[in-house]
């Protein structure tokens, strides 16, 4: 009979410095980690997500590391194997391949349309998958910026600004950030990644903009209609002390975000 498991999930995102074993300074980093108890023996897996620049058929292309460790019960003997690949973000989650451990992906909770709790897989039996918890960059550290994309989809406005919505990609960046905007946002910004359903549900994470600071992320949900050509998201969006985020109200500027489709001539 197989024993109980134990199963605990830490998401952590952070920002570190630049890296020689890469292509490029490391831009953005954050990692998944997950242990399971079995038959006395502990099984801990960590992913680690790196972006140093790169882009791939207008999508940020993100460096995966995996290791696995096995823990023996009495000596406390660690037995580990690793893997390194490439993943990308599609409709809210983040997959990839690690070769020689195989498939990875992560699935933040507001992003999960099956329960709402998230969830990490890795398709190895010598690795631990299971359901996460997040937990946010730590108090003082820098708050990671946000890798442009090639805005790719179709052509629809908000605020006066000119976005692109691939429901595909499951993001929202900017094509024409209207004027007053443009010290803050450029070409290619993400204003949302998450799940967009034509004529469903739309859920996932929305950014705040504010110049010389970080993207502010916050979570959002809403209706994506393909008859009345609208997308709204709505959600408690963040308000600053300068660029720290202090809090989250109703009353911000940024909770109600309303999409209108740019129709062809």
């Amino acid at each position: 009979m197989t024993s109980a498991r134990t199963l605990s999930l830490i998401l952590l995102a952070t920002v570190i410095g630049p890296s020689a074993a890469r292509a490029g300074p490391i831009k953005d980093q954050w990692a998944a980690e997950t242990s399971q108890t079995r038959h006395g023996r502990t099984v801990r897996t960590v992913v680690t997500f790196s972006y140093d620049g790169q882009v791939r058929n207008g999508r940020a292309l993100w460096l995966v590391d995996v290791r696995c460790e096995t823990r023996a019960p009495g000596t406390g003997e660690v037995s580990a194997v690793t893997g390194s690949g490439t993943a990308m973000l599609a409709q809210g989650s983040w997959s990839g391949n690690a070769p020689p451990i195989g498939d990875v992906s992560v699935i933040e909770p507001e992003n999960d349309l099956q329960g709402g709790k998230g969830r990490l897989e890795v398709g190895n039996p010598a690795c631990a998958s299971g359901l996460p918890t997040i937990k946010r960059s730590s108090e003082g550290a820098a708050a990671p910026t946000l890798p442009k994309v090639e805005p790719t989809g179709r052509p629809w406005m908000h605020n006066g600004s000119m976005v692109m919505i691939d429901p595909e990609a499951g993001i929202i960046a900017y094509r024409d950030p209207r004027a007053s905007l443009r010290p803050a946002v450029s070409v290619g910004s993400v204003l949302f990644r998450g799940s967009l359903k034509p004529g469903g549900g739309a859920h996932g994470t929305a950014y705040a903009f504010k110049q010389g600071c970080p993207p502010a992320p916050y979570p959002v949900r809403g209706r994506y209609s393909d008859h009345d050509y609208t997308l709204t998201l709505r959600g408690a969006g963040p308000v600053r002390r300068g660029c720290e985020v202090i809090g989250y109200s109703a009353q911000s500027p940024h909770t109600s975000l309303l999409f209108t489709y740019l129709l062809d001539d």
